[in-house]
């Protein structure tokens, strides 16, 4: 599983609307065999908010907690990334976690899911399936060429 740094954010933050969704993503996350990822760029995004209360070190603890590995960004990784970006129009922390959930299918990982509130894909039907952009439930864009970026499933709206 790689996550968007939305879901983890959500997970840490009681107060935040997508908590309890968080906290099945970890659930379904923690189930033997199930590899944890994270992109470097989505990990920066996770520091933030904790860095400007001094708190860092409590995003490397869960991480440690959950053996959520980050990914490292070489050239291969941008470079799929902005073919992310290009085809799709996602924000590009958004591009570097989908491209990392692409990546890790590519490299042989079997039932790659990608845990994020604004990106549905899942691993598994290559091909030509579509990549679509999903805001609460809501498609925003789609790629109906996009090969071999896995199936997608929209997102529930949660205001209805």
């Amino acid at each position: 599983m790689v996550f968007d740094s939305d879901v983890l954010i959500g997970f840490m933050s009681p107060e935040d609307a997508h908590h309890a969704e968080a906290i099945e993503w970890m659930r379904q996350a923690t189930r033997p065999q199930t590899e944890r990822w994270i992109s470097a760029v989505n990990y920066s995004e996770l520091l933030i908010a904790p860095l400007r209360e001094n708190k860092q070190e409590h995003v490397k603890a869960m991480l440690g907690h959950f053996s959520i590995t980050t990914a490292a960004v070489d050239m291969a990784m941008a470079e799929r990334a902005a073919a992310v970006r290009a085809r799709t129009n996602l924000k590009l922390p958004d591009a570097y976690a989908l491209a990392t959930a692409i990546d890790l299918e590519h490299r042989g990982r079997s039932d790659v899911r990608l845990a994020s509130f604004g990106i549905a894909w899942q691993s598994g039907q290559r091909g030509s399936a579509p990549v679509a952009i999903v805001s609460f439930g809501r498609v925003m864009a789609t790629n109906q060429h996009a090969p071999r970026c896995g199936s997608v499933r929209p997102r529930r709206d949660p205001d209805g």
